[in-house]
């Protein structure tokens, strides 16, 4: 599982809501005495230290590197980014911590970082390792693919992610590398947006652009590439975490989860993994979850109709 290199596309110009306020949501039943882990925090922390929190700041870089990263972006406070504790380069996320650490956080956060891992089930995996077995959980924030670059790029599957987890955890796929150049759309020259109406959508890059991605991103001497690799509506996302539960590859289950107003949702998840009184139960589960899908992705084609009736 590689570290989550940072998205210029989804971080510098995506709008997002009132920072205390999500803050605060995925703070949620945590106090400044608990043990945290925030992941990929760069220049905007949930759990700042700097505010009291006892966090364990994991990113790609140290904080000399990331502020050299961000000095030429105006729109990124560099003074916000933090100390880093942990700089994760590759391999299990448990690897940077010392083994006395191993059971003992109460939360681990992770902001738009989770689309960017290229394993998620090492993931979920590396964090029931350092979460507490009993009061561990994850705060996550995702962004929702109808309300950003993603739009056009399907939700991750269950069998898409089993594969990630049984090939090469640290780089992305060259189809992965493809189809994040070769799909990537702005609305209005915006990155991410609001429930709006879908006018002026664009394509970034050239076919030629996406192969040239991939081509590099997957050379023997290549190192490791970002993109988004996975895509994710509310729903899909919950349907995912189900059923790598009930395949035994995930032990945790959603507690709460809460789209956004633009861009995102948020979510928290807890152990152990749902169980389910028969298949039968499962079964319409999982079709009652599948049935939602369609009606998010409804939701942004109505839009996208609307839009083309009033042109």
């Amino acid at each position: 599982m590689h570290s989550p290199a940072d998205s210029s596309a989804s971080r510098s110009s995506s709008p997002r809501p009132a920072l205390s306020d999500r803050s605060q949501r995925l703070l949620t039943g945590l106090s400044t005495e608990d043990r945290l882990i925030e992941i990929g925090p760069s220049y905007n922390p949930v759990a700042a230290k700097a505010a009291g929190w006892n966090t364990r700041v994991v990113d790609h870089g140290s904080r000399a590197e990331l502020v050299a990263k961000y000095s030429t972006a105006p729109e990124a406070p560099t003074e916000r980014i933090e100390d880093v504790d942990v700089v994760w380069r590759g391999g299990p996320l448990e690897a940077g911590f010392a083994a006395g650490d191993v059971g003992t956080f109460t939360a681990l956060i992770a902001s738009h970082v989770l689309e960017h891992v290229p394993d998620p089930i090492g993931f979920f995996q590396s964090a029931a390792t350092l979460l507490h077995p009993m009061r561990g959980s994850i705060r996550l924030a995702l962004p929702d693919k109808r309300l950003c670059f993603d739009l056009f790029r399907p939700a991750a599957t269950t069998g898409r992610v089993l594969a990630a987890h049984r090939g090469d955890g640290d780089r992305h796929t060259y189809a992965d590398l493809f189809d994040h150049v070769a799909y990537l759309t702005r609305l209005a020259g915006r990155a991410a947006w609001a429930r709006e109406p879908l006018t002026a959508l664009f394509l970034d890059h050239t076919l030629e652009q996406a192969r040239g991605n991939a081509d590099a991103g997957t050379a023997a001497t290549a190192g490791y590439v970002d993109c988004h690799a996975w895509q994710f509506t509310p729903a899909s996302f919950e349907l995912l975490v189900l059923e790598l539960g009930v395949l035994g590859e995930i032990d945790w289950r959603i507690d709460w989860l809460e789209p956004q107003p633009a861009m995102e949702f948020l979510v928290s998840l807890s152990r152990p993994r749902e169980l389910f009184t028969s298949v039968d139960v499962l079964q319409a589960r999982r079709l009652a979850l599948l049935r939602r899908m369609l009606l998010e992705l409804r939701e942004v084609t109505d839009q996208m109709l609307d839009t083309l009736a009033e042109a």
